[in-house]
């Protein structure tokens, strides 16, 4: 026999090798998801939750299908911008063509225990377009009031463009905020929609990736998130989106389309924000006799950021 038939011979072997060694991995996995989940995914998933003692609260959000949305970034018209200079007790500026950039003539007292709710009615007659806007959270080791905008009627989760922060002075006034604002959003059809996963599924996805312990309490809300940050003319793509919270204490985000877990950014998204509007507030005219005020507050708040996260790491 030629050594080139015998090569050949051995390397059909090894071929039949590997294939029989992939069908008893398959099978071996197969057998272990069948141990671990018997009776059908959706219940077993159930019955997990359940020996964990992990309770589902409102995980029904009421959509079924969705697509995801392209918007392009706000351009203001002559108009528009007259009516964000005339807003009551403040004097407001655009520092580019993107960014409102407000300082309180009056600040506007909050109450300390005062809810989203109770809050977006105090601080609603002072922004542009407020009901745009939905309460995110209140950042209480910066004193700054977070607000997310809406599309569709649902928020855009932590995207620079689409963001109103208020930062209150140390009575726990409004003093001074930044408002960053989206455009109209390109408009879909049924086509376009697909049929996004369940909630239950976003959260089986974080149970198996162990994001979620015995005892846990889950509920679910809907949202878009930042899927495309950047195409052409600065327009954005945003993913269906399931913000999955844990114990009113910690959320995870999940591609309601695909499934994937985004990044969260929760921890440091409110601090790079700081910081961008410190560098954004430096292309306000000269003659603003509060830029230089803000200036230093927001960096303070920077200061007092890199203080915290040294005494967090140490």
């Amino acid at each position: 026999m030629q050594w080139s038939q015998i090569k050949t011979l051995f390397i059909l072997c090894f071929l039949v090798l590997d294939i029989y060694l992939l069908v008893q991995f398959i099978d071996k996995q197969d057998r272990a998801a069948q141990e671990q989940y018997p009776g059908g995914e959706d219940l077993t998933l159930q019955e997990e939750l359940e020996r964990e003692e992990i309770t589902l609260g409102d995980i029904d959000v009421g959509v079924e299908k969705d697509s995801s949305i392209s918007v392009l970034p706000m351009e203001y018209t002559d108009k528009q911008v007259g009516e964000i200079e005339s807003l009551e007790n403040q004097e407001a500026v655009l520092n580019t063509e993107d960014l409102i950039v407000g300082h309180m003539d009056e600040p506007v007292p909050i109450a300390e225990d005062a809810g989203g709710e109770e809050i977006s009615n105090i601080i609603s007659n002072f922004i542009y377009q407020f009901d745009s806007y939905q309460f995110w959270k209140w950042d209480k080791d910066l004193n700054v009031l977070i607000f997310f905008q809406e599309k569709e009627n649902q928020p855009i989760y932590y995207n620079q463009s689409a963001l109103l922060l208020v930062y209150l002075n140390e009575d726990n006034e409004m003093e001074y905020y930044t408002q960053s604002m989206l455009g109209v959003a390109e408009s879909k059809n049924d086509d376009s929609k697909r049929t996004l996963i369940q909630p239950i599924q976003a959260i089986g996805t974080l149970y198996n990736n162990n994001e979620l312990v015995s005892k846990d309490t889950v509920d679910v809300d809907y949202g878009y998130h930042t899927w495309i940050s950047s195409l052409e003319n600065g327009k954005q793509v945003f993913a269906p989106t399931y913000k999955v919270s844990v114990n009113d204490e910690r959320d995870y985000f999940v591609n309601a389309i695909e499934g994937q877990v985004f990044s969260n950014s929760d921890e440091s998204f409110t601090r790079d924000m700081v910081r961008e509007n410190l560098g954004d507030i430096q292309l306000i005219p000269q003659d603003v006799d509060w830029k230089e005020d803000m200036i230093n507050k927001l960096r303070t708040l920077t200061q007092t950021e890199t203080e915290t996260e040294t005494n967090r790491s140490e």
